[in-house]
């Protein structure tokens, strides 16, 4: 028997299945809210510029979901702190940015949050993207109790199980970052303010974030860090590292940061590329940090630095261009400018493997004198070190890789070259160590814990480097070049600093005279991404054997 269902039923039935539809899709509509400090009101919707909220206050009450707005009124101040609980997706991420203003300035909206512990946050988001936005908050009466002796820029932070992934950081002019109050701290002073542009914290050891791109960005005067990204380390638990993944840093400027430039900690697959970091361990504020490299990644994996430039580091420790803290593996820092770094060029810390500098330019790095101007040590133009903690044995460095760099040193002042004994496979070929300064043996010798006996640098392959002056390394040197060349490669403009000034003359000297870079004996990995290279520091291709230096000769 047929059954034939009832017309009537049947059209009452798509019209609520219409409607039901119809309230879903407005439900789930992406919203755009407006901020205005001048003309705005926050008992209006926000969802136009004419009905703009006025304050962060009511800004931050709001829950942002895919595909949401938050625009902030170009020239205009704002005073406070922006908390954002922001859930996007990947195809419809929540924006946070500028429009412009009908009446005003058009310059970034500014965000003061003296007294805050930062202008803007988040807790627990996911795909959110921040650009177009002025942020400064220098210290102030704390409002908040950790603003006292922390500030910050941006704080991205995840602290409950789950996965937060795609932060994106953007366009953003982050300067005048101080907490309220100093704290000790292992800087040039007796105190430090702890004061950072960027920070991206996994506070949880299942609080997993991942796919991290901050760029653009101009980041200045900064109690401390520039930007700073962490992992997490299971101290409670397994004890094991839980590595943030996938990050992006790429053509930030960041200057008079009174701490180290960049920071990465306990991450994976990051690529620093294009930024650049110009007097790290400043002093220009007397509250500042004082010490800090360009750049020390600690604990991390996978990870290239290149086509960066490196300015006028300082501080009594470290506080080179870019140094590989200890811990790490598969580093390659390649292509950079650094230039007049207290500390020095190459230093590569203990429990290191498979990393590597190659094809970068160093010009009179490691000028720091021990005792002088607060100095604990001496500067380096190439220091291996097996240091892993105050209070660790040294381990290492396993299978570095340094080649094909140019480095050049004026003639007032001192460096160093600083082997320590248990370094354990030690690659230095192709390069160019254009010295006019005295060159001292800062080596550390190290027992090894088992036997007590003197420890002795392991699988050596040190050769084939050119030397302005056959006196160049110190006799007293734990490893000496194997098949020294001597003699001038008569630079464009030795002494300047842009690449483009250590680009050789001497043909004869340099033109096809390296060797090709092989894994050390007892090395199964070389570099994960490949011990050759197709290009040089300006992108030229390597043409048959590689040229000595960091430039190929065209």
């Amino acid at each position: 028997m047929n059954y034939i269902f009832p017309i009537h039923i049947l059209k009452k039935s798509l019209v609520v299945i219409i409607l039901c539809f119809c309230l879903s899709v407005l439900l789930n509509a992406a919203r755009t809210f407006h901020v205005d400090s001048w003309t705005g009101n926050d008992e209006h919707d926000g969802l136009t510029p004419a009905t703009a909220w006025k304050s962060l206050e009511r800004a931050s009450s709001e829950s942002y979901k895919a595909g949401d707005h938050l625009l902030l009124c170009k020239g205009r101040l704002y005073q406070g702190t922006l908390k954002l609980t922001a859930i996007g997706t990947k195809k419809s991420p929540v924006i946070v940015s500028s429009y412009d203003a009908e009446i005003g300035a058009d310059t970034l909206p500014v965000i003061d949050a003296s007294g805050y512990l930062a202008p803007v946050e988040v807790l627990n988001g996911k795909h959110l993207i921040i650009s177009n936005l002025e942020l400064t908050a220098d210290a102030g009466t704390p409002f908040e109790e950790r603003a006292l002796e922390e500030r910050f820029g941006v704080l991205i932070t995840a602290d409950e199980p789950g996965k937060y992934h795609g932060f994106q950081l953007k366009n953003l002019n982050i300067h005048n970052i101080f907490a309220t109050r100093n704290i000790e701290k292992d800087g040039q002073n007796p105190t430090s303010n702890m004061g950072l542009g960027i920070a991206i914290f996994m506070d949880h050891p299942k609080a997993l974030i991942q796919d991290v791109w901050i760029e653009g960005c101009n980041i200045r005067r900064t109690g401390h860090t520039g930007i700073r990204i962490f992992g997490n380390r299971d101290r409670e638990g397994s004890g094991e590292n839980v590595y943030l993944k996938n990050v992006t840093i790429l053509n930030n400027y960041l200057k008079e940061i009174g701490g180290p430039g960049m920071v990465p900690g306990i991450v994976e697959n990051l690529l620093v590329k294009g930024n650049v970091t110009d007097d790290t361990g400043s002093s220009v504020d007397p509250r500042m940090h004082n010490r800090g490299s360009g750049i020390w990644p600690w604990t991390c994996n996978d990870v290239l630095i290149e086509n960066n430039k490196f300015m006028h580091a300082f501080g009594k420790h470290d506080s080179h261009g870019a140094h590989i803290d200890f811990n790490c593996m598969n580093v390659v820092v390649q292509y950079n400018l650094s230039i007049n770094n207290h500390g020095g060029f190459v230093e590569i810390l203990g429990n290191n493997r498979n990393c590597s500098y190659r094809y970068n330019i160093s010009i009179n790095d490691g000028w720091r004198i021990e005792g002088t101007l607060g100095a604990k040590a001496e500067g380096n133009t190439l220091w291996t070190s097996g240091y892993t903690g105050s209070t660790n044995p040294r381990i290492g460095p396993f299978n570095s890789y340094i080649y094909n760099n140019t480095v050049y040193v004026r003639s007032n002042q001192l460096t160093n070259f600083s082997i320590v004994s248990n370094t354990d496979g030690i690659f230095v070929a192709n390069n160019i160590f254009h010295i006019l300064a005295t060159v001292g043996d800062d080596s550390q010798l190290v027992k090894d814990p088992d036997t007590g006996e003197q420890t002795t640098p392991k699988r050596v392959v040190f050769e084939n480097n050119i030397y302005l002056r056959d006196s160049t390394v110190p006799e007293s040197l734990l490893i000496q070049d194997a098949n020294p060349i001597v003699g001038d490669v008569r630079f464009s403009n030795p002494g300047g600093f842009k690449a483009t000034d250590y680009i050789p003359a001497n043909k004869e000297l340099v033109k096809d005279k390296g060797i090709v870079p092989t894994k050390l004996p007892g090395d199964p990995i070389g570099l994960k991404i490949g011990l050759e290279v197709d290009k040089d520091i300006f992108g030229n291709p390597i043409k048959g054997a590689p040229d000595m230096g960091a430039i190929e000769i065209q």
